[in-house]
């Protein structure tokens, strides 16, 4: 039997859960395996989805018991029900800390999505080395978290980063930096809608040259360079790291971001950890 200390990380989102084993380096053990979710994923849905992902990954625990748990989440992780968590609204209201005891065999941490993001980023990715990072994710929805002298900062209530209610343009800041925000964006300059089209389709037409999808993501750009320099004036962090999914549409949006933040000290830095920062960081809650 291997003795060498393995974690389980759990990352939640509105389209996918995704969980993998990962060593006590921050290091993938495993590939990272999910199930879908979206606005119908209930409580139900997490605990056999829990059950599912965990008896693929088997092989890999060698049948240890007590393997701790790290479950990252969207929405406010506070010490009652989830709350906020918009993209999947019916497990507002859930206990999750009680769930997850129920589900795991050992130690059980939970946490917000966007700081495990930043606490696997800022240990072992493009922060390394840094005291005083923010993460940035961009996807279903946009995520912040907080990290201060080296420990994330979550608050009196937890909502240290919530950064998807900021006013701007009379809207909550997520309606236009999300995938439905791309979308809506595409629209408004004048492009086609259609049912089928999302932003990583937006982004494919955007690189054959489509004049509303270029201006999409040009104003996506200028929508996440308010947010930063906003993060900035407020932090002062040394490094601001991107994410999500909808940062692999970098190429369209880059040279606006930069041309609009390049009087500022903090550096803005890629994502070095890709779809498993999620995982990582929330096996890194139980590794302190």
């Amino acid at each position: 039997m291997n003795s060498a200390p393995c974690f389980l990380g759990v990352d939640l989102g509105g389209t996918q859960m995704r969980m993998a084993v990962v060593t006590g380096e921050g290091r993938l053990a495993t590939d990272v395996v999910s199930v879908p979710t979206g606005k119908a994923f209930g409580p139900g849905h997490l605990r056999q989805g829990l059950l599912d992902l965990r008896q693929r990954l088997r092989p890999a625990l060698d049948n240890r018991a007590g393997v701790a748990l790290g479950f990252g989440t969207a929405g406010i992780v506070d010490r009652g029900p989830l709350t906020q968590c918009n993209n999947l609204p019916l497990l507002n209201g859930t206990d999750l800390g009680k769930l997850l005891r129920e589900a795991a065999d050992g130690p059980v941490a939970l946490e917000n999505d966007a700081r495990c993001f930043t606490l696997a980023e800022a240990r072992y990715g493009a922060g390394r080395g840094a005291q005083d990072v923010c993460g940035i994710t961009l996807g279903t929805g946009v995520g912040c978290g907080v990290m201060v002298g080296g420990r994330l900062h979550r608050g009196a209530g937890s909502q240290a980063g919530e950064v998807y209610r900021i006013p701007l343009r009379g809207h909550p800041l997520e309606d236009f930096l999300s995938g439905a925000g791309v979308v809506r964006g595409y629209e408004a300059a004048g492009g086609r809608p259609s049912a089928a089209l999302d932003a990583q389709g937006i982004a494919a037409l955007a690189r054959t040259g489509d004049a509303a999808a270029g201006t999409a993501w040009r104003s996506f750009g200028e929508d996440l360079a308010f947010l930063c320099a906003s993060v900035i004036a407020l932090l002062d962090p040394a490094v601001i790291v991107i994410g999500g999914s909808l940062s692999r549409a970098r190429d369209l949006y880059a040279a606006v971001l930069a041309s609009r933040l390049e009087e500022y000290p903090t550096r803005i830095a890629e994502a070095a950890l890709g779809p498993a920062a999620g995982v990582i960081g929330a096996a890194a809650l139980n590794m302190e």
